[in-house]
């Protein structure tokens, strides 16, 4: 059978400026993933990747650690269908209206802003309460054009999914990497499996780790789940979520 190897980034600059960029936790994240695949000398025979920063920046930690070992790596094939949803971009645009929908999350904002201390636990509380509401519809602000709304993301993963499906089915005993983020995966977990609740969807979103692999095993049109967020290559200490 061959396989679908996805990755999720390593951690990522949350609450900073620039968040689309790996912290230093991230970078030795990444580091660790690259020397794990190496050891165990996983071969790939193609990879994707989304097309954000920290999407090649956690492949480039992977490159090194196959460079270092003499181990081959194909270069990677850049898919927009592998790029993360835009709901932080959508809660931080608006922020002011969903406040004032919701109470809940008023008052942990409002809580954060009172109690600094504060800041991470519930961003994290207001961000995945958000995402649930944005992506079954609960909201009634406008959507930004410029942003696909949750179905339109979703329709777009499952599109990718299909187009490396299709484009490997046929072939014997292959891997294949993508490096994508946390929501990409989830989507793709909910069209594999045939999810239909928007709210399950997503919020598998909120418990994909940094670096996690989730594996599919395939063979013609035999689809099967072997493995999802797995971080066994990480020490306690360095399991992240954003």
């Amino acid at each position: 059978m061959s396989r679908l190897l996805y990755f999720r980034h390593a951690q990522a600059s949350y609450g900073k400026a620039d968040y689309d960029q790996l912290s230093p936790m991230g970078y030795e994240q990444s580091e660790i993933l690259g020397e794990s695949l190496a050891k165990e000398k996983v071969h790939f025979d193609h990879i994707y990747i989304g097309p954000l920063k920290r999407h090649y920046q956690t492949l480039s930690k992977v490159q090194e650690a196959y460079a270092k070992y003499n181990l081959p790596l194909p270069q990677p094939i850049e898919m927009v269908e592998l790029e993360e949803h835009r709901g932080p971009e959508i809660l931080k645009t608006s922020m002011t209206q969903i406040k004032n929908e919701d109470e809940q999350i008023r008052k942990w904002d409002d809580e954060r802003k009172a109690d600094t201390s504060l800041f991470t636990k519930n961003g994290l509380l207001i961000f995945e309460r958000a995402m649930t509401l944005w992506a079954t519809g609960a909201l009634s602000h406008v959507q930004p054009a410029e942003y696909l709304d949750w179905r339109a993301f979703r329709a777009q993963v499952a599109y990718g999914y299909d187009k490396v499906y299709n484009n490997h089915k046929d072939q014997k005993a292959k891997t294949i990497g993508l490096f994508t983020s946390g929501g990409t995966i989830s989507a793709t977990l909910g069209h594999v499996l045939g999810m239909k609740d928007n709210a399950d969807i997503i919020g598998l979103n909120g418990v994909v780790q940094n670096t996690s692999v989730s594996e599919f095993l395939f063979s013609g049109e035999r689809v099967t789940m072997k493995r999802f967020n797995d971080v066994s290559h990480l020490p306690k200490d360095m399991k992240t979520y954003v």
